[in-house]
């Protein structure tokens, strides 16, 4: 079986670099995900990304997701009024549907985060339902 190997734009040690900016920043989970997708960009994937970091692959997966969010997204979860695992739910929406979301959140529908993740995750259903077969 032959090995699929990729190239890495950014050398490993400037990889190393840019992840370990995320300490140095005190990285918002905006943040995270924009240096997390300079390392895709530069040919890694969130595998090796996460112990970069001390992170498990997931996590990392999760705030590329962010990069999904509308720009007023992002800005709510750069200024703390959108947590990173909740932007990670309406990240998976529909444009429309982020801004109905963030719509609710501005009008104070959501008495609690799992409220809102919950919320999301029936548009989310709502959506993939409509999509024919």
């Amino acid at each position: 079986m032959a090995t699929v190997t990729t190239s890495k734009l950014i050398p490993a040690h400037l990889a190393q670099q840019i992840a370990d900016q995320i300490d140095q920043v005190g990285a918002t989970p905006m943040i995270e995900a924009r240096i997390f997708g300079l390392l895709v960009d530069g040919g890694y994937t969130p595998e090796e990304i996460g112990p970069m970091v001390g992170v498990h692959w997931a996590r990392v997966f999760n705030r590329l997701a962010l990069r999904k969010l509308s720009g007023d997204a992002q800005g709510m979860v750069d200024r703390g009024a959108l947590s990173g695992d909740s932007g990670y739910y309406i990240a998976q929406l529909s444009p429309q549907a982020q801004a109905s979301m963030l719509t609710r959140i501005r009008n104070g529908e959501f008495a609690t985060e799992n409220d809102l993740q919950c919320a999301a995750l029936d548009i989310q259903d709502a959506e993939e339902a409509a999509i024919p077969a």
